[in-house]
């Protein structure tokens, strides 16, 4: 009753049915606003953000994907944008988008290993040798010894 509207379809049909969305006169769900990835720690989401501007309406559409093996369909053909919102959500949660032009990770290197925004994603100590864990101003016990610092100088 509050919030924008969304419907939760099923992975396997989902690209008739955002083709319907799209090409129906009377829904004309021209715009793909935005494209994300979920992880609720029990699944994965994708999230479609839908806009028509011939008809100035939204509709958000969800499909809930299994951890061990999640695919879905492209949405390239349908929507271009889809391109780079694909690759994002496949290279953060794993999510192999069946029919994807050109399906490969986009902010991780080729030979990163597991999909970092997975909420059981343990993140590796090292990448090629480099320390990719940090003892900066910027964990908790640092920045507490260093608010105490300045608490003890005034």
């Amino acid at each position: 009753e509050s919030g924008d509207r969304f419907v939760v379809v099923p992975a396997d049909g989902a690209l008739e049915i955002l083709k319907y969305l799209k090409e129906d006169a009377s829904l004309y769900f021209d715009n793909l606003m935005n494209l994300s990835g979920v992880d609720t720690g029990q699944e994965l989401w994708v999230v479609y953000h839908l806009h028509s501007l011939r008809h100035l309406h939204r509709l958000t559409i969800k499909l809930v994907l299994g951890r061990e093996k999640p695919e879905c369909d492209s949405v390239v053909k349908l929507w271009g944008a889809a391109n780079f919102f694909e690759r994002e959500i496949y290279d953060l949660y794993g999510v192999i988008f069946r029919g994807h032009p050109d399906l490969r990770r986009l902010l991780n290197p080729p030979d990163w290993v597991g999909w970092p925004m997975r909420k059981d994603y343990k993140f590796p100590s090292e990448y090629h040798g480099v320390k990719t864990d940090r003892d900066d101003q910027y964990f908790a016990e640092h920045v507490e010894a260093g608010n105490q610092a300045r608490l003890e100088k005034a």
